[in-house]
C-alpha cells in the first residue's frame, strides 16, 4: 500500500521520506545499543520533541539549545 502524504512541496516530501528511513535504520540497530546509550538517546529525543512542539520557537533557537544540551552526551559517547 502506497503512503499518501499531506505535503506537496518536494522538500517536505524529502524530509518525510528521510524521517521514515531514519526510523527503519534506528529500529534495526536497537538490539545492539546498550541500555545506557538508549537512556541518553531517549532523553535527547524527548527534549527535542518537546522543543519542536512549540510552534512559536524558531528552529535556529532549537538547534542552538540542542547543541549545548546534547554536547556532553556526545562527548561521553566518543570516550567509549
Amino acid at each position: 500500500m502506497a503512503h499518501t502524504s499531506k505535503f506537496s512541496n518536494p522538500k517536505d516530501l524529502e524530509i518525510c521520506d528521510l524521517h521514515r528511513r531514519y526510523i527503519e535504520v534506528m529500529e534495526s540497530r536497537l538490539e545492539a545499543i546498550s541500555d545506557s546509550s538508549k537512556d541518553h538517546y531517549v532523553r535527547v529525543l524527548s527534549v527535542l520533541t518537546e522543543k519542536l512542539a512549540i510552534p512559536s520557537k524558531p528552529l535556529a533557537e532549537i538547534v542552538g539549545e540542542m547543541m549545548s544540551e546534547a554536547a556532553p552526551l556526545l562527548f561521553q559517547a566518543m570516550q567509549r
